[in-house]
């Protein structure tokens, strides 16, 4: 009788135990979401993570205003993607980072995330509400939902009767106690808890990633319902119709979630709930019975789980452009104009990266290009402009006072290099670039572009008359230009087609001092002597050098 008293007093102390660390994990987690939301993310990628991400990407059909790798690259945009993630679960951030991919080229798909995105800005119950949802369903360390959630058709498959003949032997053991047998029937449980661990261990071995997944699966779908539940009463009609979908799509699932508790968290906290489920696991093999119920029906739900992942993608990066547009402050939606104008009109826009950036306007309805001294803020421009586009066609938001374009299909050439693993030199990779820009400006689609030091990897005089003719016609074939260059004889050649816009400094005894404005007209200062004085160089380079280029510009020849 004792130890009844015990073993009762023991289960009391850990449900209360159980029911203390809910309390209080509930009271952090609210705490947490609303102290995340409009602030700069501080969940680090890491590499296997960025691997992972572009899965539910490669799924989706390619479109004509795709960002290529090349651009991709060029603007950094892995860095950007990293600071717009505010999302709160691995379906969000795989979605978001598919919509940078994938800019829209249409007004329909945005205005809906606009509305979304709006609800999550100004409603501050419904953010906090779909947060908490979102941050327990967590996010993947190693692997993407998206990849493992179509490999399950794949997974070795196996049957659950030997689980339940263990169960069987389990019974006859307990039997066997009860019985009076207690040295027989303790030795048979043992030696069947050490087989069943063993044979556990692995089994999850071969398929621990799955399992990983399949648990993410029926949190992410049980979590769907409960947000469905808990934003019922929202009078957001973009919000309704995606909770509609969702608890729809959900409806076949029950299975999936019933019981879901059997499987191992993909985050888990170590409480003491865990850790007394974890050898229940092992020696139970709980989670692999349901894991095998789950797979053999798995592939004909295959549309409706895409559906699923696709609008609980939504919702999340939809709250985490909302985040980052608090988080930024100044920002504006873009006007966006579905009937071609060929025209950009950007009002103080800014670069996400840049910590203290200056803010500079343009308005261009034909190419434009840009000259300046070294360091003057030429190809940090192009790049903002550039990233800016990106982000006005995918996120709907851009970090200017204004911003007006059209759908454009965005390329650059910029932070090009040599090509090892194929040895071409890197005057092959950038005519390779430039070839793919004048390509595009052949389709019947709008191109905005964005070119860093035209055909710098030739001689002057072939780049001179190579690089003009490539700007000229990308002009005649409407393609909207940004063009930096340090060739000034470019600006004359291309008067005729291009607007003329520069950045420059002013020399200060013994610093160059920069104020990054854009400036129309073409550059007149040069520098790169003068930072080569201010590095200290060998007086007898930097002399003669000033020597011949003075000599240069009153004779014309070199000597």
């Amino acid at each position: 009788m004792e130890y009844t008293w015990i073993t009762i007093g023991g289960i009391v102390v850990l449900v209360v135990m159980a029911i203390v660390n809910r309390i209080r994990r509930e009271k952090e987690l609210t705490e947490s979401v609303k102290k995340s939301f409009g602030v700069a993310p501080t969940d680090s990628m890491t590499l296997d993570r960025y691997a992972s991400l572009p899965a539910y990407l490669k799924s989706l059909p390619e479109a004509d205003g795709d960002i290529d790798d090349i651009t991709w690259n060029d603007l950094d945009m892995d860095r950007i993607f990293e600071s717009l993630n505010h999302t709160g679960s691995a379906v969000g951030e795989e979605v978001l980072f598919a919509w940078l991919h994938k800019p829209e080229m249409r007004s329909e798909e945005l205005i809906r995330r606009e509305h979304l995105i709006d609800l999550f800005e100004h409603d501050a119950d419904a953010r906090l509400k779909a947060g908490k949802v979102l941050v327990r369903m967590g996010k993947m360390r190693r692997i993407s939902v998206y990849d493992y959630m179509m490999r399950l058709r794949d997974v070795p498959k196996e049957s659950n009767l030997r689980h339940y003949l263990a169960f069987a032997v389990y019974a006859v053991s307990a039997g066997m106690i009860i019985a009076g047998q207690e040295v027989a029937g303790f030795g048979l449980f043992m030696m069947t808890a050490l087989f069943n661990i063993l044979t556990y261990l692995k089994r999850k071995g071969v398929i621990e990633p799955y399992l990983e997944v399949v648990s993410y699966i029926s949190r992410w779908i049980k979590s769907v319902r409960v947000m469905a539940d808990e934003l019922k009463d929202n009078e957001n009609p973009e919000l309704k119709e995606e909770l509609k979908s969702l608890v729809k799509d959900t409806e076949s699932f029950r299975s999936f979630v019933r019981m879901s508790g059997l499987l191992a968290s993909s985050n888990p906290t170590g409480s003491v709930t865990e850790l007394v489920m974890e050898y229940v696991r092992m020696l139970f093999h709980v989670d692999l019975i349901k894991f095998n119920r789950i797979i053999k029906d798995f592939d004909a739900r295959q549309e409706e789980l895409n559906r699923i992942f696709a609008g609980t993608g939504r919702i999340d990066a939809s709250r985490a452009v909302a985040s980052y547009r608090c988080y930024r402050k100044k920002y504006a939606v873009p006007i966006l104009h579905d009937t071609p104008n060929h025209t950009v009109k950007a009002e103080a826009i800014c670069h996400p990266l840049v910590a203290d950036p200056v803010a500079n306007s343009i308005t261009a309805d034909r190419p434009v290009l840009l000259t300046g001294s070294n360091a003057s803020g030429k190809s940090t421009f192009l790049k903002t402009l550039a990233v800016n586009a990106i982000l006005a066609q995918t996120i709907h938001t851009v970090l200017a006072n204004g911003y007006e374009a059209d759908y454009f299909k965005i390329l650059s050439s910029m932070a090009l290099r040599d090509d090892l693993a194929t040895r071409e030199s890197y005057y092959i990779v950038e005519i390779r670039s430039l070839k793919r820009i004048m390509d595009a400006a052949e389709e019947n689609i709008s191109v905005l572009c964005f070119v860093d030091e035209v055909l710098r990897g030739t001689n002057t005089a072939e780049r001179i008359a190579a690089s003009s003719r490539i700007l000229r016609y990308l002009a005649e074939k409407k393609a909207l230009v940004f063009a930096a260059t340090h060739d000034l004889e470019l600006t004359s050649l291309l008067a005729d087609v291009y607007e003329n816009y520069h950045f420059s400094e002013q020399v200060e005894e013994d610093i160059v001092v920069f104020d990054y404005r854009l400036k129309p007209g073409k550059a007149t200062s040069r520098n790169a002597l003068k930072l080569l004085e201010m590095m200290e160089y060998p007086k007898v380079i930097t002399d003669d050098a000033n020597k011949a280029v003075e000599g240069f510009l009153s004779t014309g020849e070199w000597n």
